[in-house]
């Protein structure tokens, strides 16, 4: 038997037909490696004498044996050719354009309902492109249809999802797809999924989509299921536009004053609030980064709040300026740069200038603490209430006298205490100089050591309480115990 022929009643003759309709519907789609072989055959089935085998045929086109195969196997889920033998494997062309009977099933060359599915078969193809679709992925859709209940469209809507989740959407492999939708098909057919419209439902609910749909429709008071428009605004508004579940509820409230509430007013009110917030999106980008969180995008809520500290007078780069602040100090939340610009705002720190200005003094004020806190002893950074002690000792004494009872400090337990004490009591007796304080605190030292005029220790005043005397009669005969009398003298006997 010849290895190409045309089927009964397709043959043309005098040149190599290439139909219109194949150049319309399947030349688009089809992988260029298994159209050069497509179109070979298609002159083989006429001069039969220049081809005799497979392998000849890869020879001719300069591809592997494997590939040409794979390629009339395509060709043969796409309702073009039919395979007659298999050892060797010999093929007929079928005619693109094909008669159909009332039910859908060809009939003719096709013989019966040989390619009942040959227009589906050949979506499912176009949704992988050159990664060739084998017979038992066919069989699992085929399964889709005629167990589980599904129509083509929402059959070809669960390969297209499975292959949007997949990792590597463009080098996933059919069959793993076909593997891990089956599974999914299987569990929505038991929820009554049959229709496109079902699984776009399906899928909404798997994405988090759904509720958020039905949340809104709640709120308009609609019993009914989201449509597939509806499902697609909420797609929008959550995953383009980042908006959570509140941020939408929140936003019906607008809706009262449209006299009928609905999904587009709804998506209007929302579009306008992205809008809005989205002036600053790449201002706030540049705060986030800051925050040592480069990949991270703002949120909606973020936005607003952004938003709010600019509305307040912060220029864009105060902003930033708090957001490296936060981060040196190991803070990276936006929250962190919210506080820190509250407390810049009670200083009146709304411009860089004024901001960097206070970051440069209070730099300068940290690194004199904290080599106050060295000189008492001390090896750790300056505590917000170190800072504020120096401020109240600055009110009242000279950096000298301020350096002079850090070394006074020195060994003590709690030497920032001991310095806030001794310098406040400095204060009240009027020391103003090193020297000034030196005398005093000598004299201190010299009162707690020094003996009495007596020549004696000074008494230890712990032990200044009452003593109580003891008399012969407050003894018993048996108060005390004779161990010689009891056991003798190391045990001898006498």
């Amino acid at each position: 038997m010849a290895f190409f022929s045309f089927a009964e009643g397709s043959a043309m003759f005098d040149s190599t037909p290439i139909e219109n309709l194949f150049l319309m519907d399947y030349l688009p789609g089809a992988p260029e490696g298994f159209l050069r072989v497509y179109l070979y055959a298609r002159m083989l089935a006429l001069h039969p004498e220049l081809g005799g085998d497979l392998s000849e045929t890869a020879r001719a086109l300069h591809m592997e044996e494997d590939a040409v195969f794979d390629a009339f196997s395509y060709w043969e889920r796409e309702g073009l050719v039919r395979r007659v033998t298999d050892r060797p494997p010999t093929y007929e062309l079928l005619p693109v354009l094909q008669p159909v009977r009332d039910d859908g099933m060809a009939v003719g060359a096709l013989g019966g309902g040989y390619y009942t599915y040959r227009d589906f078969n050949a979506k499912l193809q176009a949704v992988f492109g050159a990664r060739v679709i084998e017979s038992h992925e066919h069989r699992i859709a085929d399964d889709w249809l005629n167990v589980l209940g599904y129509d083509q469209d929402a059959a070809l809507r669960l390969v297209k999802y499975g292959l949007e989740t997949s990792r590597n959407p463009d080098r996933v492999r059919p069959a793993s797809v076909f593997r891990r939708m089956d599974k999914l098909a299987v569990a929505w057919a038991d929820r009554g999924c049959r229709t496109v419209e079902d699984v776009e439902r399906a899928i909404a609910q798997e994405e988090n989509i759904l509720p958020v749909a039905q949340a809104v429709l709640k709120r308009f008071s609609l019993s009914r299921q989201p449509t597939l428009d509806e499902l697609d605004c909420v797609k929008r508004w959550v995953n383009e536009w980042h908006f959570t579940q509140e941020d939408v509820l929140d936003a019906c409230a607008e809706t009262i004053k449209a006299s009928k509430p609905s999904f587009a007013y709804l998506d209007a009110v929302l579009k306008s609030r992205f809008e809005r917030s989205d002036a600053f999106f790449d201002e706030l980008k540049e705060v986030l980064r800051e925050l040592d969180n480069p990949q991270a995008q703002p949120t909606p809520d973020q936005l607003t709040r952004y938003a709010a500290l600019r509305s307040a007078g912060f220029e864009p780069e105060t902003v930033r300026l708090a957001a490296v602040q936060c981060h040196r100090n190991r803070k990276t939340r936006f929250d962190d740069v919210e506080w820190m610009l509250k407390e810049w705002a009670a200083l009146g720190l709304y411009s860089r200038d004024a901001a960097a200005d206070y970051i440069e003094r209070m730099g300068r004020k940290e690194a004199r603490v904290r080599s106050l806190l060295e000189l008492s002893g001390l090896d750790r950074r300056p505590k917000k209430s170190d800072l504020s002690a120096y401020d109240g000792w600055q009110a009242q004494h000279s950096e000298d006298v301020i350096e002079y009872a850090a070394r006074c400090a020195r060994g003590m337990q709690m030497p920032v205490k001991y310095m806030d004490k001794l310098l406040s009591r400095w204060h009240d007796e009027g020391v103003t100089t090193v020297e000034e304080a030196k005398a005093r605190h000598e004299a201190a030292r010299a009162a707690s050591t020094a003996p009495a005029a007596s020549g004696k220790p000074v008494a230890n005043p712990a032990l200044d309480y009452a003593q109580r005397e003891y008399r012969d009669e407050d003894y018993g005969e048996d108060f005390f115990f004779d161990v010689v009398k009891a056991y003798g003298n190391g045990g001898e006997k006498k």
